[in-house]
């Protein structure tokens, strides 16, 4: 800024000493600076400081303080991130902890700029105490602000944590919303390493976790449920709770569910966390922890649909994989049942309850989905098997039910249904059924019938697929192959306009 602006900067500040003049001090302030590149405003900013713009916070009156919440951001906003914190650290300790959620916002965005930028910006020994400041807001009555410290403090340097995450069980002393933001940072940091999980396990809050499953509010629960799914996904999640204890607790509460007159709102929480446990170690699980592997049975043989959407969710994820496909199949009867009643599902069914079914079948299915499964080469005989069988379950004539529903006017149906058949296209067994099943090929080949981006994509995957199959003669295969070469959005008319337009 040039020495004019300097001194009218100056002279605007001095201006608001006195109360009846500060409005509109702070506005001039406001309009001299809003348009002024950074390089030319900083200088002047630093040089007259901004400490009486800060207490020009210290009123009742909402619209001086958001006027003065305006002016601030205006200044901050000319700096690079991190350097507001750097240049201002007492100021910025003080609006962190101001009364009014409008001045905490702007401190607190400054907080996330800088750590958002790069988490060692801030070095932990000089910027600890802004640090534990964030980390006790995510308590904040304001949602926007609590967010802002969930984000800042899932993501410091590792150094930070150990007088963070002590500080921070302040949080814990509030209400079910409170706890719920410092478990959500916990489960976050928890995920990042072995040694940020040992930090949090040895601070109790895993432990608390657990217990705090015990509580009447069910809301709260079905949040904790939640995080403690995103945990166990983990290794160092569930090799902790399996050596602690907490496991067999949890596996005690699902046992107790049976007398809770609520049993309906809670299961699904269990479930989704017990079906992310059996997706990673299916094993394991379905040998020691059976309570689980029953519930989740009951739940097709009720019928109970607050249950059934999760339930159809939490098998297909468990089998998605070659082992949990091994490890369900190993139950036998009882869930060839099961596997009977997703049939079902899928043909007697509501649209959404239908294609939820489906994506449970795709993922019992496919292959594909688990990164152990090889690239190529044969898969375990078992499974060519048993994915056979468990696809004939879809009724007498499976392939011609499936081709039906890959018609169907619904273009979420579809869409399901499409994702359903590139899991069988997945298996030899299953491209020797579309070769064999009338219309399939010429179906899939037809270039009139208008999809959706996502499920003409899903169909051209499909082609790909078969086009490299040996289950067709040369002449299918080489239109197979002409239409991967012309992809999946590939038209005629498009064709057609394009080579008029040339020959004008």
């Amino acid at each position: 800024m040039s020495n004019r602006d300097s001194d009218q900067f100056r002279e605007f500040i001095n201006n608001l000493e006195r109360e009846e003049n500060r409005p509109a001090a702070l506005n001039d302030i406001l309009n001299l600076l809003a348009f002024k590149p950074a390089n030319e405003a900083i200088s002047t900013i630093r040089g007259v400081g901004i400490s009486q713009i800060v207490q020009c916070l210290n009123v009742s009156d909402k619209a001086h303080v958001d006027l003065t919440c305006e002016v601030l951001k205006v200044c901050f906003n000319k700096f690079e991130p991190g350097d507001v914190v750097k240049n201002y650290t007492s100021h910025i300790m003080y609006l962190l902890r101001h009364e009014k959620s409008c001045v905490r916002r702007i401190a607190i965005d400054e907080v996330h700029k800088a750590v958002s930028a790069s988490p060692t910006l801030l070095p932990v020994p000089e910027y600890i105490d802004v640090f534990v400041a964030a980390a006790q807001m995510v308590s904040d009555s304001d949602i926007g602000v609590a967010n802002r410290a969930i984000s800042i403090t899932s993501n410091l340097p590792y150094e930070a944590y150990p007088k963070v995450l002590d500080e921070m069980k302040i949080c814990l002393e509030y209400n079910s919303s409170s706890k719920c933001n410092v478990l959500e940072v916990i489960v976050n940091v928890s995920c990042k390493s072995n040694e940020h999980f040992k930090l949090c396990a040895d601070n109790n809050y895993i432990d608390f976790m657990i217990a705090e499953l015990q509580t009447d509010d069910i809301l709260y629960q079905v949040n904790i449920l939640e995080l403690l799914s995103r945990l166990v996904a983990k290794p160092q999640g569930i090799n902790y709770l399996v050596k602690s204890g907490g496991l067999n607790k949890i596996s005690e509460y699902v046992t107790a569910l049976k007398d809770n007159p609520l049993k309906g709102l809670i299961t699904p929480g269990y479930m989704k966390f017990f079906g992310s446990m059996a997706h990673n170690y299916p094993k394991e699980i379905f040998e020691k922890h059976t309570v689980m592997v029953e519930s989740l049975f009951e739940a097709f043989d009720s019928h109970d649909q607050t249950v059934l959407p999760v339930a159809l969710d939490t098998l297909g994820f468990i089998g998605s994989t070659i082992e949990g496909k091994l490890c369900l199949a190993a139950l036998g009867g009882k869930y060839i049942q099961t596997v009977d009643n997703v049939a079902k599902i899928i043909k007697n069914s509501n649209s959404d309850t239908k294609i939820r079914a489906l994506n449970c079948f795709s993922g019992l299915i496919s292959i594909d989905k688990d990164p152990s499964a090889p690239k190529s080469g044969p898969i375990d005989h078992r499974v060519t098997l048993m994915t056979r069988e468990w696809f004939r379950t879809l009724d007498a004539k499976p392939m011609e039910t499936l081709l039906e529903m890959c018609k169907n006017p619904f273009p979420d149906i579809r869409q399901a249904a499409f994702i359903l058949l590139d899991a069988v296209c997945q298996h030899q067994w299953g491209e020797e059924l579309v070769a064999r099943t009338a219309g399939f090929i010429e179906f899939l080949l037809d270039r009139s019938i208008v999809y959706t981006k996502e499920t003409s994509e899903a169909k051209y995957d499909i082609i790909k697929r078969l086009a490299r199959s040996p289950a067709y003669d040369t002449n299918i295969t080489a239109r197979l192959q002409t239409y991967v070469e012309q992809g999946p959005f590939y038209s005629e008319s498009v064709l057609e306009v394009a080579m008029e337009e040339g020959e004008n």
